[in-house]
């Protein structure tokens, strides 16, 4: 009888179960808001193209940090964009801070209205070595070809700073007066850390006590079926961006002859804290902002993927255990690991005294550097391996969905792109936002250009280039932020 009323039991539980989660997942719907198109002007095509070319043909190339900065091409990349946009350099303000970096102050008319801050950075990365023949237009030669612009800078990011001079340009010949007061920040060194470009602009906004409402930089796009069980284009706004570490490992032991090797070698230690870091990878969690992109999407999620976003109560175990089995999810749940570089020996029968190995780590918001440190310390249990920092900087703090930025933006990608799904998101890289923080309520990463799958190779990669509708797109977008932000 007791065996009856247990199973009975488990029977009823089972069925509640079955009901709420059924319930859960049903009435989980969305609940986007609703705002009417804005048909914005049109632009002049050809010459929004045109100036984008001319800036992508100057080589501002960041190399490596301690490298002096292509100082000739930046001089050029300004009279450039003086000349291109004569509005612009007649009515703002312009510093140049750290040599080569620009910002510009638009002033408000409403002083009670603190500040916005749009961004980009003038700076790219080189090309690889070896790969210049696998381009189909050359790296710099900004041709404009099958409804195109090629080149460095396209994706990354010199599209950001001449889109937003762009729309800039176009409001003041529209007789547009912000009642906020806007900023325009392009960096010069954001592909090695941002110091000199963002960080000086920063510690000048800062002694001029300026506090900014929000920031806007590059960062998240609009992808299309990237996103499991999501047919629609989604625009991501990234609330957070990832920590960034890169740890030097050093063994140390006695060189000598390879015909006398000792039972370890610097190489084996190496491999074997490489191998133990491997296999003793961060736990994967679901946190915010990461959680905060899944249950706003759920809603738009076909089954099975809903019904387990919207139990997370029960189911999250699962659905973390799925998600960091590899690829962008898995960096959305973990701090990862990466190993990047490995150095040691001269001569085939020589043992090396020491090798190391460079590994990178991209931190999740709630990890620390000194969280890093330590688990490196303890998976690797090796007085003999030396561990150092040679690079990093913390996660940012997590930004708010409900802050006046973020309905902003949002509000602007409805209105302008009104086939876009929108959520938050977390942005795996680094951005020059980080040097913000100081002085911004608010932060956000989010660049509305339109992303498939084929193009994430293509920043940093060979054939880097961008379709000229998404470009006006992109500008349009900033036209009428600016009109939203302004005011």
């Amino acid at each position: 009888m007791m065996f009856k009323k247990i199973g009975l039991f488990v029977v009823i539980v089972i069925v509640v179960l079955i009901g709420v989660m059924t319930f859960n997942t049903f009435t989980n719907t969305a609940d986007d808001p609703i705002f009417e198109v804005v048909e914005m002007p049109a632009i002049d095509t050809n010459a929004v193209a045109a100036r984008l070319s001319e800036a992508v043909r100057i080589k501002t190339i960041s190399t490596d940090v301690g490298d002096p900065p292509a100082s000739a091409e930046f001089d050029q990349l300004h009279l450039l964009i003086t000349s291109a946009f004569p509005l612009v350099h007649e009515n703002l303000k312009r510093d140049v801070v750290g040599d080569h970096s620009l910002l510009y102050s638009w002033e408000g008319s409403d002083t009670s209205l603190p500040p916005a801050l749009l961004m980009g950075h003038m700076d790219v990365v080189p090309v690889e070595p070896g790969t210049e023949g696998d381009w189909e237009e050359d790296a710099f030669s900004g041709a404009i070809k099958d409804g195109k612009i090629w080149g460095r800078g396209t994706l990354d990011d010199k599209l950001s700073v001449f889109a937003i001079l762009e729309a800039a340009e176009l409001q003041l010949a529209a007789g547009f007066k912000p009642k906020r007061t806007l900023y325009f920040a392009f960096g010069h060194d954001e592909e090695i850390g941002g110091e000199n470009g963002a960080g000086k602009i920063a510690d000048l906004l800062e002694e001029r006590g300026v506090k900014l409402a929000f920031t806007l930089d590059e960062g998240m796009v609009i992808v299309q079926g990237m996103m499991p069980g999501v047919e629609e284009p989604i625009a991501f706004i990234a609330l957070a961006e990832k920590g960034y570490l890169t740890l030097k490992l050093t063994a140390t032991t006695e060189g000598g002859h390879s015909s006398i090797p000792p039972k370890t070698t610097a190489i084996g230690k190496i491999a074997r804290a490489i191998t133990r870091l491997e296999e003793n990878r961060f736990p994967a969690a679901l946190n915010s902002p990461a959680s905060d992109m899944f249950d706003t999407l759920a809603p738009h999620m076909g089954l099975p993927l809903k019904a387990i976003i919207s139990n997370r109560w029960l189911l999250d175990p699962l659905l973390v255990s799925e998600l960091g089995k590899g690829g962008a999810t898995n960096a959305m749940v973990r701090t990862t690991t990466a190993i990047t570089i490995t150095e040691s020996g001269t001569k085939d029968n020589v043992l090396p005294s020491t090798a190391t190995a460079t590994v990178n780590f991209r931190l999740l918001p709630d990890t620390s550097i000194d969280d890093v440190v330590d688990h490196v310390t303890k998976v690797v249990d090796d007085p003999d391996i030396k561990i150092s920092v040679k690079q990093g900087n913390e996660p940012s703090r997590i930004s708010s969905k409900s802050g006046e930025g973020y309905q902003l933006i949002e509000k602007t990608i409805r209105e302008t792109l009104p086939d876009v799904l929108v959520s938050p998101g977390l942005m795996l890289a680094g951005s020059d936002s980080k040097h913000y923080e100081t002085i911004a309520e608010n932060s956000y990463r989010f660049l509305p250009m339109r992303f498939g799958p084929d193009d994430l190779s293509r920043v940093h990669g060979t054939n880097e280039r961008i379709y000229i509708d998404s470009y006006v797109e992109i500008i349009q977008f900033y036209r009428r932020l600016l009109e939203n932000t302004g005011g």
